[in-house]
């Protein structure tokens, strides 16, 4: 039952945690827009309905690097966009032709979203290019979304004091058991540890 109890606790601490760095990550993505890489691939956040039905806003999405050489007709590529309302964001769309290559060797990539009557985007150059779309990240969706509405943050900082009164708890505990320890004497905590030997000895030899 010891072990048991053991097992289950290390196992809520690592889901806890886990939970905790993922409300974490989430919240700074919100507040920061920060495009977190990790071994070449980045985690961006949908923004808008142009890629609807295969992409919904708020979906939160990775991306391998790869250059404007890599991209091929169907492909879904994230690009940064460089003139008109697209200056300076990151798009996420659809190639639709064959990328081609200019006489100066310049890539030229066509792309539009998905979405019913969307329209054609500037022609971009492979330079724009960040890389090419892998999949939706389901969970880190989920939690973005609800960090859309108002009890998300009280959600995060639920999480946080639990793990607070967790560790608060067990720092009372071995401090209780460390001033009861300090007031047995010798000859008490020889007998307690005797105990404690034998009933180890007495749950191995049942095993």
């Amino acid at each position: 039952m010891n072990k048991g109890r053991k097992v289950v606790s290390v196992l809520s601490t690592i889901l806890l945690l886990s939970a905790t760095a993922l409300v974490v990550f989430v919240f700074v993505l919100r507040l920061t827009g920060a495009k977190p890489k990790i071994f070449g691939y980045y985690i961006f956040n949908v923004a808008s309905d142009s890629m609807t039905p295969m992409l919904e806003v708020n979906d939160v999405i990775l991306v391998k690097q790869c250059s404007g050489e890599e991209v091929h007709k169907g492909d879904v590529i994230t690009y940064r966009g460089q003139s008109g309302e697209l200056a300076g964001k990151d798009i996420t769309h659809k190639v639709i032709e064959e990328p081609v290559k200019d006489t100066g060797g310049t890539i030229r990539i066509k792309t539009k979203g998905t979405k019913d009557g969307a329209i054609e985007d500037p022609v971009l150059t492979g330079e724009q290019v960040i890389g090419k779309y892998v999949r939706t990240l389901k969970i880190l969706s989920f939690i973005f979304t609800l960090f859309r509405q108002w009890y998300g943050l009280a959600i995060f900082l639920g999480v946080i004091v639990l793990l607070m009164g967790v560790e608060i708890r067990n720092l009372v505990k071995l401090s209780k058991k460390a001033d009861s320890i300090e007031s047995l004497s010798e000859e008490q905590l020889k007998e307690i540890l005797k105990e404690a030997e034998e009933k180890n000895k007495t749950e191995n030899s049942g095993e």
